[in-house]
């Protein structure tokens, strides 16, 4: 009864890339009224969104926050027995929830007692895991045939094997932990393979002669020996003369060059090719467990949440050979609908 005069709002909050982005949509009777977004960074953010969040909370009683889970202790296990819980080790010490009796999500009480305290001036009414973000936005792929699905987001990965809506493995990686807390030796591997940051780095470092395309270009110096054309030297100063409104040759390359957008370039390389590495790594594990029963992965379907660039695409496929869909996602509106769902109004 209360919903013919009040408006329901959903809010979704998604903690990615050090920024907090907020998606706000407003209903009336399960019609849509508006839809606002707002991105949240620096010391003040938290501060910030909360202001910014309390003249929704004013403007109607029925509003709804969601927060898609940012933690690195979270994951997803096949099956949904209860003595499942106290055999898999990974599972101790977790909050878990069983998906269409088909599957287990589950997370860190600490890390979830953590979040509620954190968005206690909030309030938290759901918590989504990466994983029921990946079930939903590939709905239409899951439940039918045998394949890889991927969440890319800037802070984390999240990989899952699914067949006919059952899922048969899960991994979620932390990125940014891999940043904070790697050594030296591990910068320059994960697993069994190299990360190649440090390689690019140090082939960088060096040119090889094959890189000049013609020696022959060198001999011009031979004829800067040659200075008694004097008539040359004039023309070279008449030259100079017309010319001193155009720009040089360092202020055309200086003009040219962005650092911010070639530091993007490569930190998308970076990720594009640790990513690739990632789902290698969740092949090689999954091959080597009991659910593979000499099955092979031949497709990977990838919500692409950070950017990737083509480099991950290209990798996938002739490194591993792989069939290989990207799709990008709004993080924030999938985390609306699924509260949307939770609250039955889908």
């Amino acid at each position: 009864m209360i919903e013919r005069f009040f408006r329901k709002i959903f809010i979704a909050i998604v903690q990615d890339g050090g920024m907090y982005h907020v998606k706000v949509n407003a209903y009336k009777q399960k019609k849509s009224l508006y839809t606002q977004s707002k991105v949240f960074e620096g010391e003040t953010s938290e501060r910030d969104m909360r202001l910014y969040l309390n003249k929704y909370f004013e403007e109607s009683p029925l509003h709804y926050v969601a927060l898609l889970n940012p933690k690195p202790q979270q994951g997803a296990v096949s099956g949904c027995a209860d003595h499942k819980i106290d055999e898999v080790e990974e599972l101790n010490g977790t909050k878990t929830l069983c998906r269409n009796n088909k599957w287990l999500l589950y997370a860190s009480l600490r890390e979830l007692d953590a979040l509620q305290s954190e968005y206690k001036k909030i309030g938290l009414d759901f918590i989504f895991s990466p994983f029921s973000v990946l079930e939903h936005f590939f709905a239409d792929k899951i439940q039918g045939g045998f394949a890889m699905y991927a969440l890319a987001q800037k802070d984390s990965f999240s990989v899952a094997i699914f067949e006919n809506g059952r899922l048969d493995y899960a991994h979620h990686y932390p990125l940014h932990a891999r940043d904070v807390s790697k050594t030296e030796e591990d910068e320059s591997s994960v697993g069994d393979f190299s990360v190649g940051i440090s390689e690019i780095a140090e082939s960088e470092k060096n040119i090889s002669l094959d890189d000049i395309e013609s020696l022959d270009d060198l001999d011009i110096l031979d004829e800067l020996d040659d200075l008694s054309d004097i008539e040359d030297l004039d023309a070279i100063e008449e030259i100079a003369e017309f010319s001193e409104d155009e720009p040089t040759i360092e202020e055309m390359r200086q003009s040219a060059f962005h650092p911010e957008e070639a530091k993007n370039q490569m930190d998308r390389f970076n990720n594009d090719y640790h990513r690739f590495e990632l789902i290698q790594r969740t092949l090689t594990h999954f091959y080597g467990t009991e659910q593979c029963q000499n099955r092979f992965v031949e497709t990977v379907y990838i919500a692409d949440a950070y950017g990737s660039g083509s480099d991950l695409k290209r990798y996938l496929e002739e490194e591993l050979f792989l069939n290989v869909l990207i799709r990008n996602i709004d993080l924030s509106d999938e985390v609306i609908a699924l509260a949307m769902i939770e609250e039955g109004w889908r």
